[in-house]
C-alpha cells in the first residue's frame, strides 16, 4: 500500500461522520448488551421471586432455594446458569447462547479499546454481532411476554390480544435508540422481527 492510499484510509477513518457513527454504534452495543444482561440475569432471577427494592428480598423465601436448585446449580457462574435455564425452558438455542460470549467480547473491546476502534482504519465494529444481540434479546423478551401471559397479566386486554403485539418497554427504548442511530446514517433499521 502507498503512503497516500494509507494517508486516504486515515483521513476516511478520521472524518467526524464516522466518528460519530463508531461513537453512537458503541454506545448503542452497550445499551444492547446491558438489556441482555438484565433479561437473563434480573428477569430469570425475578422468575424465582426476588424483588430488587433496597437490599432484595425473596417472595416467596423458598423463591431462593428453588432459585439455586433450578439455576445456580445448572452453573456457578449466574450468567451462564441463568442461560443454561433459559435454554430448558426453550426461550433461546445453544447457538444463540454461545453468541453471547462473542456480544460480550465486542461489548468488552468497543468498551475498553474504543480509541483504536476510532483511529485504525482496520478495525470496525461488528455490525452482525449487534443484529445478533437484537435478535437474542428479541427472543428473549418474547419468552418472558409468554410468561406474564401465562399468569394472567394480560387478562384485562381481552381473549383477543396478540402476544406479538405486546412490545416490552426493554424493546420500546432500544427500537427508539436504534432508528436515532439509522437516521444518523441515513438508514432503515428496524428492532422488530417481522417473522415473529
Amino acid at each position: 500500500m502507498t503512503y497516500e492510499e494509507q494517508l486516504r484510509r486515515y483521513e476516511e477513518k478520521l472524518d467526524p461522520k464516522r466518528i460519530r457513527s463508531t461513537l453512537a454504534f458503541a454506545g448503542l452495543f452497550q445499551l444492547t448488551h446491558e438489556l441482555l444482561k438484565s433479561s437473563v440475569l434480573d428477569d430469570v432471577k425475578s422468575f424465582y421471586g426476588f424483588v430488587d427494592v433496597g437490599d432484595g428480598a425473596w417472595l416467596p423465601k423458598q423463591g431462593e432455594h428453588e432459585y439455586g436448585t433450578h439455576v445456580v446449580a445448572l452453573d456457578p457462574n449466574r450468567f451462564r446458569g441463568s442461560l443454561m435455564w433459559l435454554q430448558s425452558m426453550e426461550a433461546i438455542s445453544a447457538q444463540e447462547a454461545d453468541r453471547l460470549d462473542d456480544i460480550y467480547a465486542h461489548r468488552h473491546q468497543l468498551t475498553h479499546e474504543l480509541g483504536n476502534y476510532l483511529l485504525d482504519p482496520d478495525l470496525e465494529p461488528d455490525f452482525d454481532l449487534l443484529v445478533n444481540a437484537l435478535t437474542i434479546l428479541r427472543k428473549i423478551c418474547r419468552f418472558w411476554v409468554e410468561v406474564e401471559a401465562g399468569i394472567g397479566t394480560f387478562e384485562d386486554f381481552g381473549p383477543d390480544l396478540d402476544l406479538d403485539d405486546v412490545v416490552p418497554g426493554r424493546i420500546m427504548v432500544l427500537d427508539m435508540c436504534v432508528r436515532a442511530y439509522a437516521e444518523g446514517l441515513g438508514v432503515n433499521l428496524d428492532v422488530r422481527d417481522e417473522s415473529s
